[in-house]
């Protein structure tokens, strides 16, 4: 079998085995006069692959690398000296501040070991018939990784020209870049390297697509499906949506889930549970994978999925409020390095009163300057004989005043004005946020009063957003 042949049949057994290799390099290239090395040209090392993820075909294109903020990661480039003559190798640029870049020759003891581990992962057989093979490299499964060579044998390349290393003839080795960031981005950086001289006719540049995340990814906002209050009366299990939380970093990590109730709920009047964290399975992280465009180039390594439920009732038999609800769900962790996140949590709940003249059950006040303040007013209705209505003042947000007027009547039909003013200099910023309890929870609070049997003493939320700007 010709050489090239053999390279041929190597590379596809590796794609169709699922393992990932560096590279095979074949010697022995005089038996073809089209390839035979040009006496002219000058003296290179030769990389079978200068840039990562790798792609060998659309369906057998690499998962692009992460690192997590923070730590460091790298990627290893191989190389073998098949020149016949020593090469010095130094550093013409790299992409960022934050890499490094060394280089590191192999023992000769290494090369029975590359050839033999890598064939075999391969093969799943000896080597043989391959008298031509000069190094087959290392596999880039992580999983699957050769020993550390000693600190005595790397070499840090800068761009200074003596931090330069000289590679013998027919040595086998790499090229480490290096990197560590501390902020969540895609990287993309490389290393330019001359070889021979600087300046001169040689040089490659090594390149690599990184994804530095964070130890946690989560949405941090989750939007439970509207349900009509009778349906959810009906429903055995509650309403449910998932919060998903994923790494892309750490092969395991704990995860706590609590909702966090603001004034007066409890754990025991609030009608939306937080229940605990379910482990994903690697078949539910390859869903998550295929089903997120975001996630096509990337693996996630664990994660769970935690259920948000919305009831009827709460365990102490309070009623869950009509309109839009929402609540705060903090994801916490033991493990080191992993922030609290917070989960803000939406949803509607279809009652006896609507309301109109604002868009999806929220007052939007939209920008204004904070020093004229601003206004805007509804109409809530009914068609409930009986139902009245009065402001919650307990839990009217300090920035806001709010009137409501006395129910019109129509043909059974009634009818409320809410009229909602901002002060002039009383709310400064976006409403709502989560950073400020003052504005956390940016909502008017309507409570019934009479109407049929199970609508006293309800409440309806009407959340309020706007931005107090200084201009």
């Amino acid at each position: 079998m010709k050489t090239a042949q053999w390279t041929a049949v190597l590379v596809l057994a590796l794609m169709v085995g699922g393992i990932s290799f560096v590279s095979v390099y074949l010697g022995d290239r005089g038996s073809d006069s089209s390839e035979a090395v040009q006496p002219s040209a000058p003296a290179t090392l030769s990389f079978p692959f200068k840039s990562f993820p790798r792609e060998f075909a659309p369906q057998f294109t690499e998962k692009i690398q992460t690192t997590e903020v923070g730590h460091r990661g790298y990627q290893d480039y191989w190389f073998v000296n098949d020149s016949g003559q020593d090469i010095p190798v130094g550093l013409n640029e790299k992409g960022c501040t934050c890499s490094e870049v060394e280089i590191t020759v192999a023992p000769p003891s290494w090369m029975p070991h590359l050839v033999q581990s890598a064939v075999t992962q391969a093969l799943q057989q000896p080597p043989r018939g391959l008298e031509n093979l000069a190094i087959l490299a290392a596999t880039c499964d992580r999983a699957y990784q050769f020993p550390e060579l000693p600190d005595a044998e790397k070499t840090v390349l800068t761009k200074e020209l003596s931090a330069r290393a000289i590679v013998p003839a027919g040595a086998v080795g790499r090229v480490r870049l290096s990197w560590r960031q501390e902020q969540v981005k895609p990287l993309r950086t490389y290393a330019d390297l001359w070889m021979g001289q600087r300046g001169g006719p040689a040089s490659a540049r090594l390149e690599t697509n990184v994804r530095i995340s964070a130890p946690l990814e989560v949405n941090k906002e989750l939007t439970i499906n509207a349900v009509n209050e009778r349906e959810l009366e009906k429903m055995e299990k509650g309403q449910r949506g998932w919060i998903i939380c994923f790494s892309l970093t750490r092969p395991t990590f704990h995860i706590k889930a609590e909702l966090l109730h603001d004034w007066p709920r409890t754990a025991q009047s609030d009608p939306v549970e937080v229940g605990e964290p379910i482990p994903l399975s690697s078949v539910d992280l390859r869903r998550l994978e295929a089903k997120q465009e975001a996630m096509r180039d990337l693996t996630a390594l664990s994660g769970y999925r935690i259920p948000v439920t919305v009831r009827a009732k709460a365990r102490d038999g309070t009623p869950m409020e009509w309109g839009r609800f929402h609540r705060v769900v903090q994801l916490s962790s033991s493990d080191p390095g992993i922030d609290p996140v917070q989960v803000q949590v939406t949803g509607e709940v279809i009652g006896d009163i609507s309301m109109t003249g604002d868009e999806g059950g929220t007052i939007n006040l939209g920008p204004f300057p904070r020093r004229h303040g601003t206004h805007s007013q509804v109409n809530l209705d009914t068609d409930e004989k009986g139902i009245d209505l009065e402001l919650d003042m307990t839990r009217k947000p300090k920035y806001l005043n709010v009137t409501l007027s006395a129910p019109q009547e129509l043909a059974g039909h009634r009818s409320w004005v809410l009229r909602v003013e901002v002060p002039p200099n009383a709310a400064r910023g976006e409403f709502p946020r989560a950073d400020n309890p003052d504005y956390r929870d940016s909502a008017i609070y309507v409570k019934t009063k009479g109407g049929k049997s199970g609508t006293s003493l309800r409440s309806m939320r009407i959340p309020v957003k706007g931005v107090a700007n200084e201009g």
